[in-house]
């Protein structure tokens, strides 16, 4: 109930603080889904309808000071924080030598769609993530950033996060710098933050094109101590690329790869957690301006198993769209993707609204 009082209240005062703030246009983004799942361990099936909201409101897209808030809210959570409903408040101040981010937000460090390395701030290596997403990785967090231009290409940036125990001891931060070797995109940096206990995670990222492009990132995970295991070694890459035909035909490739080097390499099952190599497939085709079709895939070519999506999208209507996914596991029981635990098989038709 608490949870419920805490999302209408959230939503009720953006709406009602809207009209005082002239030049603010909020946007909304709705999507409705009804689905049929089957779990191959229990042999049942099961159905559903899921919402999920999100409401934005960003400030003008002019001045020295930008920002906006996005209100988040999905269904069948009906017990969300505060925490939860606010997905980003943040403001960009642009101060002569530097720029400013406050607020709670998300700094894009390395490079990714779902695989990235450099990502030492939030992480982008865990294969428990919903193909049916547009965005693959959002996570969010409370958050200071300095950016200190030192060229048109190039820039240093510190960011301090605050600790949610009100611990100075238990605050994180992290810098990276950022510029252009020739035509090759090089970045590094280093984040050291405290979820109970205390990790250091040095990073490079090199990105570039090659007809395709292509990008590169490596991290390590040390402790407190400065050491790291087998596991803590993590190499991500990939390519994109697309592809234009007559008639306003698009095909779009995307290769991504996971890669923990140092651990075994031998045809056995895989865990999320320390998992040796993955693969990330995906390809989408825009036979017209409204349809649009994909296939979205997570390979682990040591235990031969993978989670599949195939999605649709056509676009009916300006800013009104119908949706639809079938997604299912494929693997054996020791495998990192199987029929087995909770692991379902499952076909959703719905729509989406931005307004």
């Amino acid at each position: 109930m608490v949870g419920k009082r805490t999302l209408c209240l959230a939503f009720v005062l953006s709406f009602l603080l809207t009209p005082l703030l002239a030049a603010v246009v909020p946007v909304v983004d709705m999507s409705l889904l009804g689905g049929v799942s089957y779990k191959p361990s229990t042999e049942t099936v099961h159905q559903g309808t899921s919402m999920d909201l999100k409401i934005s409101l960003p400030s003008p897209n002019s001045g020295n000071v930008r920002g906006e808030v996005v209100l988040k809210a999905s269904y069948p959570d009906s017990s969300p924080t505060l925490e939860e409903v606010i997905h980003k408040a943040y403001l960009r101040a642009r101060f002569p030598s530097f720029r400013l981010t406050a607020g709670k937000t998300r700094l894009s460090w390395g490079d990714g769609m779902l695989f990235n390395a450099g990502d030492v701030l939030y992480g982008s290596s865990s294969t428990s993530v919903s193909l049916t997403q547009a965005v693959l990785r959002d996570k969010t967090d409370w958050m200071a950033a300095l950016n200190y231009p030192l060229g048109f290409f190039s820039f240093f940036e510190t960011i301090l996060i605050p600790s949610t125990s009100g611990r100075i001891e238990d605050a994180g931060f992290g810098f990276r710098f950022y510029t252009n070797v020739g035509e090759t995109k090089v970045e590094a940096g280093f984040a050291t933050t405290d979820a109970g206990v205390r990790k250091h995670k040095p990073y490079v990222s090199l990105q570039g094109n090659i007809g395709a492009d292509w990008y590169l990132s490596s991290s390590v995970e040390l402790d407190r101590q400065f050491t790291a295991s087998t596991s803590d070694l993590l190499v991500t890459g990939g390519l994109f690329h697309s592809l234009y035909f007559p008639g306003d035909r698009t095909l779009t490739l995307r290769l991504e790869f996971l890669s923990r080097p140092l651990q075994s390499w031998a045809f056995k099952g895989q865990e999320d957690a320390n998992c040796t190599f993955l693969l990330y497939p995906e390809l989408v085709y825009t036979p017209t301006s409204s349809l649009s079709l994909s296939l979205r895939s997570i390979l682990s070519p040591l235990d031969l198993s993978m989670n599949a999506t195939v999605g649709a999208s056509w676009s009916v209507f300006e800013g009104f769209s119908l949706v639809g996914f079938l997604s299912a596991p494929f693997g054996q029981s020791s495998d990192l993707f199987n029929w087995e635990g909770d692991q379902r098989i499952a076909l959703g038709v719905g729509a989406s609204w931005i307004y």
